[in-house]
């Protein structure tokens, strides 16, 4: 039986100039996890890392923390099967054009650009995550299929990096993913069957920095254990976004 280990990217930079770069408390959860790795002697045949700068720059600080705390983790490679769906893309190409017809879209919309003029930025994350929860809705149904990668799509490819990864490293090996909550979700429907919508509110309370597990044998997917954060004991670590 092989194992894998999906980690949610450490806290990007929501608001910031570049949401894909870690913050510094997404460097830091990711070297506190590095640290609890190594603290409970945990090893890995191979990391993977998707093609993001959170991914990668997780896995560097995971590596990083790990080594202070006297375990040396493999180089991670990159894997374009565990990029996130194309979350941003949806909502830097699609918002606009789907509110001039859309009215609950152009509601949640005006929210958002409310929360965005506001200096204190109040109620920011409350509006993001509103109209990302009716976008990512759409986007499952197929109203930007021909805009974006479709949502049927995004599954194919996240089943078969996964599928890819275990027949790779074989029978009783330890595999490490660095992604995103999206093919978290992913992951865990292809271990349930669960329906789209299901497995894509799953992708919402996927935490930064998170362990999720997954046993493999020939013909059998099973989840041993989901967003977990053992090694962040302090509360102001623990983040979603």
């Amino acid at each position: 039986m092989s194992t894998l280990v999906l980690i949610r990217h450490g806290q990007a930079s929501l608001g910031g100039a570049d949401y894909d770069v870690l913050s510094a408390r997404g460097i830091e959860q990711s070297r506190r996890l590095g640290g609890y790795l190594a603290a409970r002697g945990e090893r890995f045949d191979v990391i993977v890392a998707g093609p993001l700068k959170r991914h990668i720059g997780t896995a560097e600080a995971l590596r990083d923390g790990a080594r202070e705390a006297g375990l040396d983790l493999p180089a991670p490679t990159i894997h374009p099967g565990f990029d996130e769906f194309p979350a941003l893309e949806i909502l830097a190409t699609c918002v606009d054009d789907l509110a001039a017809r859309d009215p609950e879209i152009a509601a949640l919309q005006r929210d958002f650009h409310a929360a965005i003029a506001d200096e204190a930025r109040r109620g920011f994350r409350r509006a993001f995550e509103h109209l990302f929860q009716a976008m990512m809705r759409r986007w499952i149904a197929g109203a930007f299929d021909d805009v974006v990668e479709p949502y049927a799509r995004f599954q194919e490819r996240v089943d078969g990096a996964i599928d890819a990864l275990l027949t790779a490293a074989g029978r009783g090996a330890r595999i490490a993913a660095v992604t995103s909550a999206g093919p978290i979700g992913a992951a865990v429907r292809k271990a349930f069957s669960l329906a789209p919508w299901d497995a894509m509110r799953a992708t919402f309370v996927v935490h930064n920095a998170s362990l999720t597990e997954l046993k493999h044998r020939p013909g059998e997917l099973t989840l041993t254990a989901f967003n977990g954060v053992p090694h962040l004991d302090d509360p102001a670590l623990i983040t979603l976004r």
